[in-house]
């Protein structure tokens, strides 16, 4: 498993329009269908997401992550998102996300709930919630009150059986 956090240029708050956090999940879940990998929790915050992925192969999280972004990138530029656009545009280029991103290998069960623990309450910590089952862009509902949520989570750790 792994647990990473890909942050918006300059931090803009892209991501407090409802519109743009649908369409990056939506695009979130194609990229993960067609690499084979498993979102085992996440939470996308207004100015970034992190994410724990089960990956049958770890050399395929930054091509992953490059995808997923330059594909999500792509959609919110389509959107009208108004004086946000601005701040992205970067030397007359659209940039959504910072050119890199962070990732931590998680080895052990403690460190799985500690990094699942903090992305779900990450958005409570933040002002935006008083409960993490109540912030739409996260898996926390799916969790705790096995709710469907915006994109499918895997709690049973399917990819090791594959």
């Amino acid at each position: 498993m792994v647990f990473v956090t890909t942050t918006v240029t300059g931090w803009t708050p892209v991501f407090t329009l409802p519109e743009t956090g649908k369409v990056v999940l939506e695009q979130l879940k194609e990229t993960l269908t067609f690499y084979g990998i498993s979102l085992v929790g996440y939470a996308l915050m207004p100015t970034h997401l992190h994410m724990i992925l089960g990956l049958p192969k770890v050399e395929e999280l930054s091509r992953f992550v490059q995808t997923f972004k330059s594909l999500s990138s792509r959609r919110v530029k389509e959107l009208e998102i108004g004086a946000m656009a601005e701040k992205l545009n970067i030397q007359g280029e659209f940039r959504l996300w910072k050119p890199r991103f962070d990732d931590v290998v998680i080895f052990s069960e403690k460190q799985f709930r500690i990094k699942l623990d903090y992305i779900h309450n990450n958005p409570v910590k933040a002002g935006l919630v008083n409960r993490p089952t109540d912030w739409p862009f996260s898996s926390a509902s799916q969790w705790f009150q096995d709710n469907p949520g915006l994109i499918a989570i895997d709690k049973q750790f399917m990819w090791l059986h594959e």
